[in-house]
């Protein structure tokens, strides 16, 4: 699948009747007459929408996913690394506008994050005209970074690249280690699945090869003008990827993101930066809390050295279960490590 062209398959809204075949996962080519086909999840859509009768004969489906298995000839592991900052973006309850910035200028400081792949870009954003914090309507401000991706064409000479959130924290070495344990072969069309949860692609850790880049660039304007632009960048990116026939490979420890957690779970809680299997956490909307986050995943902390969550004050990273509080001459503002 990956070395050739894709066949001729169809989007909906086109003939499928010659090309027998549908781009999107989950749709299949149904026939009116002898003369016309078209792609849906069902024919009642389309028969319902038309004063002329469907036959409703299935005349072919998706061509299915390709999952790629570990490789004799492994790629690489050298790493191209971006991030969006989007200066006026939307937030959450209690996040500071801006905050990105000021995460990137920490990481860029420190040498942390993206900043730790062989090659790193910083592309602005704008922000969305709708979404809320917890679900935004990005599709549009993506196209735009991938051009620009495209333009600077970096990612042409490293094995992989990747897509951080400002507030995932990403650490390059662990995703290493996990590209070495998988194998994905090297030169071929492939991206990674990372999270058991929802379609298992969620946009704070994107990771594509060089030449899955490759295929999503050139097919880009073509999925724009058939998927639409109005849900999340990462759907939409998994979406066009699919249906260019690019395959994958899952390891649903590449990402933990609050957002699959039980309900009660907090943004500024550390906790879960325990497990060292994850390659990134998300999502850590403050400095201090993208700090705290990484001491615990780098064993310099304990969730219990930081206040609880309860008692926190605004900016403070924090534990849910730690029963800890500010003292009277804690200084302010505080990082959240308490006792110390």
């Amino acid at each position: 699948w990956g070395a050739g062209p894709p066949p001729p398959c169809s989007w909906e809204g086109e003939n499928c009747a010659e090309s027998g075949c549908c781009k999107r996962l989950g749709f299949k080519c149904f026939e009116k007459n002898e003369k016309w086909a078209s792609c849906s999840r069902d024919c009642a859509t389309l028969s319902g929408n038309d004063a002329e009768p469907w036959t409703c004969r299935v005349i072919g489906t998706d061509l299915g996913t390709h999952v790629f298995q570990r490789s004799d000839t492994p790629a690489g592991t050298s790493l191209y690394c971006f991030a969006v900052v989007t200066p006026d973006g939307v937030t959450a309850p209690g996040v500071e506008k801006g905050y990105e910035k000021s995460i990137i200028d920490m990481l860029k400081e420190k040498k942390w994050g993206i900043y730790q792949c062989e090659a790193s870009d910083v592309f602005e954003g704008v922000r969305v005209s709708k979404g809320d914090w917890s679900s935004v309507v990005n599709t549009d401000i993506f196209l735009h970074v991938w051009n620009q991706v495209q333009k600077k064409a970096v990612y042409k000479d490293y094995d992989w690249t990747v897509k951080a959130d400002v507030d995932a924290v990403f650490f390059p070495d662990r995703l290493k280690a996990h590209l070495t344990g998988m194998g994905p072969p090297a030169n071929m069309p492939v991206y990674l699945h990372n999270i058991e949860f929802r379609y298992h692609f969620m946009g704070a850790l994107e990771v594509l090869s060089a030449k899955a880049v490759d295929v999503l660039l050139t097919n880009f304007g073509e999925c724009a003008n058939n998927l639409g632009h109005n849900g999340g960048e990462d759907y939409f990116t998994m979406q066009c990827l699919d249906a260019s026939l690019v395959g994958h490979m899952t390891d649903f420890t590449l990402l933990d993101d609050k957002y699959q957690h039980p309900a009660g779970w907090n943004l500024f809680d550390v906790t879960p930066c325990t497990n060292p299997s994850i390659v990134a956490y998300h999502p850590y909307k403050h400095v201090n809390s993208w700090q705290g986050c990484y001491k615990v995943a780098k064993g310099i902390n304990k969730p219990e050295d930081f206040v609880g969550c309860e008692h926190r004050w605004h900016g403070d990273a924090c534990a849910l279960n730690s029963t800890r509080e500010h003292l009277g001459t804690d200084p302010q503002p505080s990082t959240g490590i308490v006792g110390r």
